[in-house]
């Protein structure tokens, strides 16, 4: 990029590479199969909710897509809390990804969570 391109304001933006061309698409097939699975479940309704601790009993693990009940703050937060007190009495774990991916492990599988990173100057209370 040149002097007069920033000058007139000519911005050009990195090129992001396609993901799912570079992780090629394989769909559900595992051969041979495995023992347990990673598994995406998009939550709709209770429903689905039940889906995702049936799975965790099967020892696999669930990424939660919550954006279909995003619209729906109560009907999600009562869910999700299910989910949570489900996770801690197999002695699995629960983490936030993003705030539209959850993740959700079997019994015995721990998440390593990382505390925030302090801004400087702030001081921490513990």
């Amino acid at each position: 990029m040149g002097l007069f391109d920033k000058i007139l304001g000519k911005n050009e933006e990195p090129e992001v590479p396609d993901l799912e061309e570079l992780m090629g698409t394989e769909g559900d097939v595992v051969s041979p199969p495995a023992d347990f699975y990673v598994k995406r479940v998009d939550l709709r309704n209770e429903g689905d909710g039940e889906m995702a601790l049936k799975e965790l009993g099967s020892k696999n693990i669930i990424i939660l897509n919550v954006i279909p009940l995003s619209k729906q703050p109560n009907r999600l937060k009562g869910i999700i809390s299910k989910l949570k007190a489900h996770t801690g009495r197999i002695n699995g774990d629960i983490a936030l990804l993003s705030n539209e991916m959850i993740l959700l492990t079997p019994a015995n599988v721990k998440i390593v969570k990382s505390k925030p990173k302090a801004k400087p100057g702030a001081t921490i209370i513990e």
